[in-house]
């Protein structure tokens, strides 16, 4: 295949009647959604939108959202999604960058519903687009750290679909539900790899809760669920296990650290459920997956997904051929970005030929299975120590009454830097730093010691569970 899209045409005379996307109680069939694909391509030809043009679309109502971004996959026009209920702050900026041609926005933009009224004319169908043609601008900060716009052909975004779909078991049986961000791309490549194998994908912007997967899964018998780290411990700490995932059969999550201890509580609750860890960027897909029940670590980032080829580099650009030495995450293959929209020095930064340089640090063992260490740039250097603030939170965690926690580097005149650990604390619990410490002081070195330790309201995470440091280390303590 060249593309998502006509995988999804070909689906359409396979499974014509089949539900492709169920979006809470409204639903399209894969005739319908190809019938709208065309109908939205046709429109934009009838309004003169030339090929190559910016189009962005909010990722409100779900079945137009889909609609429209594989309807500009087949006109050969590029989609640059963004989220429901953008600031407009956020929203003038993105505009400025991209100049989109057309944007589809509630209340303020063209509507969706007057693209999908244009009489189908077979002799106006579109050959199908190349596999080497961009077809997405998505937003990102993860590579880099800074925010930033990732471009994308078509042959990107199969070759992560068919990383995804492989990794975790979808086929034209399985019935999908997530609830991720979807105008990221962790969102939308899962209901693009369910709609690339002729599957369906029940998506909702309802937060996870017991009452939502239930509902949905007594109503369509679900499964895959597809969750952000935080919904994981979500279903982990559910009162009713033995109903709640009834039929399921896979569990994978992306885009964020697991939490310490959730795998063996996922197997304690759902022992009959395969669990998969998924890892990756939006600039390389997904590049790694993990299946629990055979790696236990939750640092364990798994091994390389069918289209990747993953190597660790050392800081002259070397590979690292020694179990257990620590590297830079470099991958290569087909899912690769084409680089940072009008950011060619950023592009150059990350990417040597088709070898992208991630922003994190990892091991692998003498099986070859890779784990995760940190981000670049959080390792903490007091006085020669490297010290791992993922380590120091999977400790505080432990701490009866922490919810959350973070730990960050504070500059110190003496030892260069110093850790410096914030804690969310449960409901109803006293924030009591005086034990947390002296707990810490009897489980680290003394160069591991947080030397403060600050309650917070609430530890800041993005919408997909990440942990947000930098925002930590702009707050006045």
């Amino acid at each position: 295949m060249q593309s998502i899209v006509e995988a999804v045409i070909e689906n359409s005379h396979f499974y014509p009647n089949k539900d492709a996307i169920i979006y809470d109680d409204s639903s399209i069939t894969y005739s319908e959604l190809e019938e709208k694909i065309n109908m939205f391509s046709l429109s934009l030809k009838s309004k003169k939108i030339s090929k190559g043009s910016r189009i962005m679309i909010e990722a409100d109502d779900l079945i137009s959202y889909f609609c429209a971004f594989l309807g500009c996959e087949l006109y050969g026009c590029i989609a640059v999604p963004f989220e429901k209920n953008i600031s407009i702050y956020k929203f003038q900026d993105l505009y400025k960058t991209i100049n989109p041609k057309l944007v589809f926005m509630k209340n303020n933009g063209e509507d969706y519903n007057e693209f999908f009224q244009n009489t189908l004319n077979t002799g106006n169908r579109f050959s199908l687009p190349k596999y080497e043609s961009i077809c997405a601008i998505t937003s990102t900060t993860g590579t880099t750290g800074k925010p930033s716009l990732v471009t994308h052909s078509n042959g990107n975004m199969v070759a992560t679909i068919e990383n995804l779909y492989t990794a975790i078991n979808i086929d034209s049986n399985s019935v999908l539900f997530t609830n991720m961000p979807f105008d990221l791309a962790a969102g939308y490549r899962r209901v693009f790899a369910v709609l690339y194998r002729g599957a369906t994908a029940v998506i909702t912007h309802k937060n996870f809760c017991d009452e939502t997967l239930s509902y949905f899964n007594e109503r369509y018998n679900l499964t895959h669920l597809s969750l952000i780290s935080s919904d994981l411990s979500i279903l982990c700490n559910t009162q009713t296990p033995e109903k709640l995932l009834k039929g399921i059969k896979y569990v994978e999550s992306a885009a964020g650290a697991l939490p310490s201890g959730i795998i063996t509580k996922f197997y304690q609750n759902f022992p009959d459920v395969l669990f998969f860890s998924m890892y990756g960027s939006t600039e390389s897909g997904c590049i790694l997956v993990n299946n629990t029940r055979v790696n236990y670590s939750e640092d364990c980032i798994g091994k390389p997904t069918c289209n990747s080829q993953i190597c660790l580099i050392d800081e002259n650009g070397d590979k690292i051929t020694e179990s257990g030495k620590y590297g830079y995450v470099a991958v290569s293959g087909e899912m690769n970005m084409q680089g940072y929209f009008r950011k060619k020095a950023l592009t150059e930064q990350v990417m040597y030929g088709n070898r992208l340089i991630l922003n994190d640090i990892a091991y692998f063992d003498n099986q070859q299975y890779y784990y995760f260490v940190s981000r670049v740039g959080d390792i903490i250097n007091v006085a020669g120590h490297k010290v791992n603030p993922a380590e120091i939170e999977k400790i505080a965690i432990n701490f009866e009454g922490i919810l959350d926690c973070a730990c960050i580097a504070k500059a110190d005149l003496k030892y260069g830097q110093i850790p410096i650990l914030f804690v969310q604390y449960k409901k109803g619990c006293a924030a009591d730093t005086t034990k947390l410490a002296n707990y810490l002081e009897e489980k680290l070195e003394n160069y591991r010691i947080p030397k403060k330790i600050i309650p917070i309201k609430k530890i800041p995470r993005t919408t997909t569970g990440k942990l947000m440091r930098k925002s930590l280390s702009m707050i006045e303590y």
